[in-house]
């Protein structure tokens, strides 16, 4: 039996808990974590793998543009993808390690989302405008959103 101190018992009173009637109580602290741990690692987040695919398709993405893009600006937009694939894939692994960190990750990639597109519609040629302006409403203003919303609930959970 544990002791347990109550306002008004006196502290050599031995109180039996209420979960040793179900059996809890009487296993041991590491088994409870180890069961905890279990559990926990049967339940990925779907954040992590979200991020791990984001990261494929912009590597892809990139590569893509390194083919394709023009001569002056290829460096600068291969270089600002992986970067930002880079960004991705680390916070694929800090969210399927559990990491509190994912929070900042993620709140990191939402500012290269949004810087993304906003050079994206900025050195867009008129014909190319549409298309910008489309991928920009689309794909990457409700992808920063979604990583803003994500980096707030996490950082909210870890206050808790």
């Amino acid at each position: 039996m544990t002791k347990v101190r109550t306002v008004g018992a006196p502290s050599d009173v031995a109180l039996l808990p209420l979960a040793a009637h179900r059996g809890e109580a009487e296993r041991a602290p590491a088994e409870n974590a180890r069961i905890e741990s279990r559990h926990l690692r049967r339940q990925r987040p779907f954040a992590g793998y979200a991020f791990a695919l984001s990261a494929l398709v912009v590597t892809v993405w990139a590569v893509t543009l390194g083919v394709h893009a023009e001569p002056d600006r290829r460096a600068l937009w291969v270089g600002f993808d992986a970067l930002e694939a880079a960004a991705m894939a680390l916070a694929s692994r800090l969210a399927l390690r559990r990491d509190a960190r994912v929070g900042l990750a993620a709140a990191g990639i939402a500012v290269f989302m949004v810087s993304d597109l906003w050079f994206d519609v900025g050195t867009a040629s008129s014909d190319q405008l549409p298309m910008a302006l489309l991928t920009a409403v689309t794909l990457e203003l409700p992808f920063a959103a979604g990583c803003v919303a994500y980096a707030l609930r996490v950082h909210h959970r870890a206050a808790a």
